[in-house]
């Protein structure tokens, strides 16, 4: 009888799976309605509530740097501790529990709002929730690797964005639409945010039922395993030996320091500044994911063929544009505008980015290589949320806040074009169709 003990002493289990998924034509349709149903049920629960949770803490009073905290707790816990429930994940050969425990569960403590009356307590909210997001996070991105085959696997992960993406704009239609008219413009949405937290709740229950009609794929009839012995630190040299993951985990980490920056700026450029309402805020949110809609599956399909690098360089450079044109908007309606012309080609290249992570995960320890993607980016967005609060809220000291929220932008705008560049270095994992390089063979 072979050992499978659970222990994340020096004698932890490692298993080699022998399963190849590159044969694979598609995924079956009850696989794909449960990702499908789960992403959407997820982004409903997001987008009910987590919007309106930096609207709440402005409407406390908070200033810049509370806000860059609430965003930086959101930000590390989110992602710090996957490494460790993606480790148990692969040792324990199983993705469905995580997945189901951590959508279930993990909007449950936004309902605590309600009784919040100081900002420090919506920080520790917070951290519970996206420890229990974690909780689920490696696992969800183990099991598409599992079940994706490498040669349509842009498409895939686009198709379960898509979903993602409609769940967000019907969440915040209800949240930011529905509820202001049957409240009124000037709803107390802490006083109400019990309502979207138990919708979500419930929606996620339904969601999730789905997943136990599949079996888990590494305890499969033809999932072969041979078990050795390993610890945790040899774990994470074999990590640090894929050079192009941790290359590519490298630049996004760097790289999202000054994409977390800016989060606590649009905030505050939107709330405090231009004075949107809950509705209007509403309003960004559904442009945002019905770019996604319209433009991330042309992505997805793009990056199957021609490959994903040149998608990475596109989502990543697109976002200079955002914190560049937030300067000169003046009006709410000038929003609209930018994130309709910004999250189109955002969305266009975020679907090379997901199949290009997946791409590099080895399938035997994926829980614990997505894990250590996220521990790492996690701390970095942590210091960039942080570092944008702290850098408006040090400005204000001489600067008046639009002022000092401008010269943030600026800065911002100037490491996100100039970061961007660095992607330009990445290789191909497979072979992809090129049309320049079927030129050059013809004619040589």
């Amino acid at each position: 009888m072979t050992d499978t003990r659970i222990d994340i002493a020096p004698t932890e289990v490692f298993i080699e799976e022998k399963i190849d998924y590159e044969d694979l034509p598609d995924i079956k349709k009850k696989e794909a309605f449960a990702l499908y149903s789960r992403s959407m049920a997820w982004s409903i629960s997001n987008g009910l509530v987590s919007p309106f949770v930096s609207f709440i803490t402005l409407k406390m009073g908070s200033g810049a740097a509370i806000l860059g905290w609430v965003q930086a707790v959101t930000n590390m816990l989110r992602q710090f501790l996957d490494p460790f429930f993606g480790r148990i994940s692969d040792l324990m050969k199983r993705r469905i529990p995580f997945i189901v425990i951590s959508t279930i569960t993990w909007t449950i403590p936004y309902a605590f709002l309600y009784f919040v009356n100081a900002p420090a307590f919506i920080i520790l909210i917070a951290a519970i929730v996206n420890i229990l997001m974690s909780f689920g996070n490696p696992a969800w991105t183990a099991l598409q690797n599992e079940l994706f085959p490498s040669k349509v696997r842009g498409k895939l992960t686009g198709r379960v964005t898509w979903f993602g993406s409609f769940g967000s704009m019907l969440a915040t239609l209800f949240t930011g639409v529905v509820l202001t008219f049957a409240f009124g413009e000037n709803i107390d949405y802490q006083k109400f945010v019990y309502i979207p937290v138990a919708v979500g709740v419930g929606i996620s229950i339904i969601a999730v039922i789905p997943f136990f009609r599949i079996k888990e794929p590494l305890q499969r009839e033809g999932a072969f395993f041979h078990h050795s012995y390993t610890n945790l630190k040899d774990s994470f040299k074999e990590i640090l030996r894929n050079k192009l993951f941790t290359k590519f985990t490298l630049f996004y980490a760097i790289y999202g320091i000054f994409w977390t920056f800016s989060w606590p700026l649009f905030s505050i450029k939107q709330v405090n500044i231009l004075g949107a309402s809950p509705l209007q805020i509403a309003l960004l949110e559904i442009i945002f994911a019905l770019t996604s809609l319209i433009f991330i599956l042309f992505g997805a399909r793009f990056a199957d063929k021609y490959g994903r690098t040149k998608l990475i360089f596109l989502n990543r450079f697109s976002l200079f544009f955002f914190p560049l044109l937030y300067i000169f908007a003046s009006k709410v309606w000038h929003l609209y505008i930018i994130h309709f012309f910004v999250s189109s080609l955002m969305s266009f290249g975020f679907g090379g980015v997901n199949a290009y992570i997946l791409d590099l995960i080895p399938a035997k320890n994926s829980g614990l290589f997505f894990g250590f993607f996220s521990m790492v980016t996690g701390l970095f967005y942590f210091v960039g949320s942080l570092a944008g609060g702290y850098m408006v809220d040090i400005l204000e000291h001489w600067y008046s806040e639009v002022v000092s929220l401008n010269i943030a932008l600026v800065f911002v705008t100037i490491m996100r074009f100039v970061l961007s560049f660095i992607f330009l270095s990445l290789k191909e994992v497979k072979e992809f169709q090129d049309k320049l390089n079927l030129r050059k063979s013809k004619k040589n």
